[in-house]
């Protein structure tokens, strides 16, 4: 397995640099067009939701960014170090209700674009768990 590893303060500048971090893992860039931007995406999404709302954009908190490769799988950990959150309390976002309300969809296309997404509260935060199955 290889794993490599990002860490830099919350600012939402660092969602643009997503795709050029993720771009540096070679099995990432070798993957199949649609595969790797859905990937990039998915990861944007938490690495939005880390600056934005975990950390509440406090530059003097970090997010970090794991990538694992092995044989079977490819996995992004998302980590912020706010007061985490309990994703099974998030409103669905294709209810009548919810449809025309701003945000509240970055879970749910997440979700829609890799194979899994997991959230784990940390000591503090959140990290969120993006796989993608080779």
């Amino acid at each position: 397995m290889s794993t490599f590893h990002f860490r830099y303060p919350s600012d939402r500048s660092l969602v643009a640099q997503v795709e050029t971090l993720l771009r540096r893992v070679p099995e990432i860039d070798q993957l199949d067009p649609q595969r790797r931007f859905n990937l990039i995406v998915a990861t944007m999404e938490a690495v939005a939701n880390a600056v934005e709302h975990g950390n509440q954009s406090d530059p003097t908190k970090n997010v970090e960014i794991w990538v694992e490769v092995n044989d079977d799988a490819i996995r992004v950990r998302v980590r912020d170090y706010g007061n985490g959150f309990e994703p099974t309390t998030l409103p669905d976002p294709r209810t009548r209700e919810n449809i025309f309300r701003e945000g509240g969809r970055g879970v749910f296309l997440m979700s829609a674009l890799v194979d899994q997404v997991e959230f784990v509260r940390c000591k503090p935060g959140t990290e969120a768990i993006i796989t993608l199955y080779r």
